[in-house]
């Protein structure tokens, strides 16, 4: 199921990414807050306690969504074996979101004038690296392809000459889905540094920004949602395809992924460390 590649974002070390989270993690907050001393550490102990939190409870469930999946990716998945898989997902995500941002709110109301203007200074730059990269640059294309592609070959292995041109079909036939996108991200990034600069109450603050990640649907433009319905629909019509046509090695590839992954988390959430483990 390619699906799940939003879930573990192609990582292909997820024991020794996940026990080195936390420094980077804390690099890119400081990237985009420029966090003083004190906010530091005090991001570095909620840090530490949403990681306990995220071994203890998330990583049990996606050992059991992976157990899942991989038992119904040893023969050809149905529309409804995606939906389920996709749901879930989303399930998790927003999860995610909503504990990170109930544990970042009292330290994002800390932030001074200053820091909020970095922040939105740091927005729009990686806006526009986004934009350059893959709306108005002369390889966007190749790029949203790219990406596409290696998706799917993080968990099928190569891929062969008629599945590569589905997918650059698929990817082709949502060009202005990026352009999209952007406008979305330009959005609530613009929300979100509002309700940052706007609200001093922790807990009011997280509730508010907790709207904004976790029902990102009640924001959207309609162009954009139709759009990304579509988009979502041909997803699930492009993972179909590509499922029928799997050979045995990329079939047995796809499950032995899954099986990877799941004994990866299962290793770190029964221990504070786990054992390092080598590409997959």
């Amino acid at each position: 199921m390619v699906l799940l590649m939003a879930l573990l974002a192609g990582c292909s070390t997820a024991r020794i990414t996940y026990n080195n989270a936390e420094p980077l993690v804390r690099y890119m907050a400081h990237d985009y807050f420029d966090l003083d001393e004190r906010q530091s550490e005090q991001f570095r102990k909620r840090l530490e306690l949403f990681h306990d939190w995220h071994r203890s409870v998330e990583l049990p469930a996606y050992v059991s969504l992976l157990d899942a999946t991989a038992s119904k990716a040893r023969s050809p998945v149905s529309r409804e074996d995606l939906t389920w898989a996709a749901e879930a997902l989303r399930s998790r995500y927003r999860a995610l979101l909503a504990k990170a941002v109930e544990d970042a709110a009292p330290i994002l109301v800390t932030l001074t004038p200053l820091q909020i203007a970095e922040l939105e200074k740091r927005l729009a730059k990686a806006n526009v690296k986004y934009a350059e990269e893959f709306v108005s640059g002369d390889g966007a294309h190749r790029a949203r392809l790219k990406r596409m592609l290696k998706r799917f070959i993080d968990w099928t292995g190569d891929l062969t000459d008629l599945q590569e041109a589905r997918i650059e079909r698929f990817v082709k036939a949502h060009a202005r889905l990026a352009a999209l996108r952007l406008e979305d991200r330009r959005r609530w990034h613009g929300e979100a540094v509002t309700l940052i600069r706007g609200q001093r109450n922790a807990q009011a603050l997280a509730l508010s920004l907790g709207q904004v990640f976790t029902r990102p649907e009640a924001h959207r433009t309609p162009e954009y949602a139709e759009a990304l319905a579509r988009w979502e629909a041909e997803l699930v019509d492009l993972v179909l395809d590509i499922d029928r046509t799997l050979s045995k090695e990329q079939r047995a590839q796809v499950v032995r992924r899954m099986e990877g992954y799941a004994e990866d988390f299962r290793v770190l959430s029964g221990s504070l460390k786990g054992a390092a483990a080598g590409p997959r």
